[in-house]
């Protein structure tokens, strides 16, 4: 199915399915469970897309939500591949409450809250690797992130090999989960500010007070010149109690001393 747009040439192919639809999002809607929809080109769209449990969307493609809600918002065991999601009111790509999602080499920028989320009760085993959390701003600065799992969510998520850079608020936030959350081969720099909005601008916000079930681990990460935001500590674990776990991480060039009451560390070199 081919499709022409604002001189673009959009397609969309669904793998063991023959497609009648014209609109992409009802054609991602549309597809069943172990159905893989090939998309490439740049769509603008202005509603949110669910993504229904196990269906695969793969690009590359940019989408453009032109302040929808949500952007794409999977079912359980959902995989997403190469896609750059921008233009939403709310997260970039929304894991809530569901798991086994992989979301693999996409990009969540220019969003007006964090770009890739997981949150809530039941959202658990997903993975978020080779991705991009860039250049997300809310309207007052101090709540779009690179990357969050946050309030409630469940065991068994991961961060690998993301990079999370020049958001209003901080790189990476992990306030209220609701169990461990492993972080593995990430960066976050330049956080704090974009587009004239400022935030706390930590690379790694590492829980919240209150939680003692966060006892995050962070595998070789890297918190690097986010020193535009209000506080901007490379990691900060936000008086967090749960026992975050740094292994073999680094941090220096950040507004502030890394903040990291009950942390155990082994093998890094801290901003002191």
């Amino acid at each position: 199915m081919n499709k022409k747009q604002f001189g673009i040439t959009l397609s969309a192919v669904v793998l063991g399915a023959i497609v009648s639809r014209a609109d992409i999002i009802d054609t991602i809607q549309a597809a069943k469970s172990g159905q893989t929809v090939n998309v490439s080109g740049t769509y603008s769209v202005t509603r949110q897309c669910n993504v229904p449990d196990g269906v695969t969307v793969t690009g590359p493609a940019t989408f453009n939500f032109n302040n929808a809600g949500n952007g794409f918002v999977p079912g359980n065991n959902v995989h997403l591949n190469s896609l750059t999601v921008s233009g939403v009111n709310h997260p970039g790509i929304y894991i809530f409450g569901k798991s086994g999602c992989v979301i693999n080499s996409c990009i969540g920028k220019g969003n007006k809250d964090t770009g890739i989320q997981i949150q809530g009760t039941g959202a658990n085993n997903n993975t978020i690797q080779f991705c991009q959390g860039i250049q997300n701003a809310d309207s007052a600065g101090g709540n779009a992130d690179g990357f969050a799992c946050k309030f409630s969510s469940g065991t068994g998520n991961v961060f690998k090999n993301c990079d999370a850079h020049q958001n209003s608020d901080d790189g990476y936030d992990f306030a209220a989960a609701g169990a461990p959350v492993t972080v593995n081969n990430c960066s976050a720099y330049s956080n704090g500010n974009w587009n004239g909005k400022t935030g706390n601008g930590c690379g790694f916000k590492m829980g919240l007070s209150g939680y003692p079930g966060e006892a995050h681990h962070y595998n070789s990460c890297i918190a690097h010149n986010n020193t535009a935001g209000d506080t901007g500590s490379g990691f900060d674990s936000n008086n967090n109690t749960g026992g975050c776990v740094l292994t073999t991480c680094h941090s220096y060039s950040n507004k502030q001393a890394d903040r990291l009451q009950n942390c155990v560390l082994n093998n890094c070199t801290m901003q002191q």
